[in-house]
């Protein structure tokens, strides 16, 4: 599969496994906090290795939370086939639909549906 239809099969899925009010507000510090932790990343490896560390402590607290956030879901996420697609589809939803979801209006609709 390739990455637009990944992306276009994740956009799918999101609004189903995006529907607890926890877990909706855990995406919105979690995602902008993975998306900063890469950004401290690029500005680690040309400025100070010290950015760098700051960098994985982002990617690793957003992580851990969206974990949790989700284990509070009733449709859990389908499960991954292995690393290369945890990796695939996680930087599909960081990158991409989380904020299509955002923007689009469909986060707040979710949040005030419950």
């Amino acid at each position: 599969m390739s990455f637009a239809q990944l992306v276009a099969w994740a956009w799918r899925e999101t609004p189903p496994v995006h529907k607890d009010r926890r877990n909706l507000l855990i995406h919105v510090f979690a995602v902008p906090l993975f998306v900063a932790g890469h950004v401290l990343a690029v500005a680690g490896l040309a400025f100070s290795p010290w950015l760098l560390l700051a960098a994985a402590a982002c990617v690793v607290v957003s992580l851990v939370l969206q974990k949790r956030g989700h284990a509070l879901e009733a449709t859990p996420v389908h499960p991954f086939l292995g690393p290369r697609d945890f990796v695939r589809r996680l930087y599909a939803e960081q990158f991409c639909n989380f904020w299509r979801f955002l923007f689009s209006g469909q986060w707040y609709a979710a949040y005030k549906s419950r």
